[in-house]
C-alpha cells in the first residue's frame, strides 16, 4: 500500500454487532443486513485527543477518554505505508496501547459517540 493509497483507505463499524471492517478503496460493504457507509476522518478536538509518546522502541498510546459500554474508543489503528496495525479495544478497559515504532504514519481511533479521528506521526 502506497501513501496514495492510504488515502483511499475506508473504514466503516456496523451499527448493530460493532464488527470493524475496511476496505482498500470504495466497495458495497454490508453486515447484519444493512449497507454500511464509510467512516469520515476528523481531527480530534481536546476531548477525543490521545497522548502519544515514542517509548522502548514503542509508540506508547494513552488517554483518559472514558471506557464505558456507552461511549468508548473501540479500536486504535496505525497505518503507514505498506501496513496497517488495529489494536480493539473494549469498554471498561483503560486505553493503553502499545505499537511497533515505525518512524511516519497515521494514527486512527474510534469513538463509539463522536466517529473516526485521525493524527499523522
Amino acid at each position: 500500500m502506497t501513501n496514495g493509497n492510504m488515502k483511499k483507505m475506508r473504514f466503516y463499524r456496523c451499527p448493530a454487532c460493532g464488527n470493524l471492517l475496511f476496505s482498500t478503496d470504495d466497495a458495497d460493504v454490508t453486515c447484519c443486513g444493512a449497507k454500511l457507509t464509510n467512516l469520515v476522518m476528523h481531527k480530534p478536538d481536546e476531548e477525543n485527543a490521545l497522548q502519544i509518546e515514542h517509548s522502548d522502541g514503542e509508540w506508547y498510546i494513552t488517554a483518559p477518554h472514558e471506557m464505558h459500554r456507552e461511549h468508548y474508543i473501540s479500536f486504535v489503528a496505525f497505518l503507514t505505508g505498506d501496513t496497517m496495525i488495529v489494536k480493539k479495544q473494549y469498554p471498561e478497559w483503560g486505553l493503553d496501547v502499545r505499537l511497533p515504532y515505525i518512524r511516519h504514519g497515521m494514527l486512527l481511533w474510534y469513538c463509539t459517540r463522536d466517529g473516526l479521528f485521525y493524527q499523522n506521526i
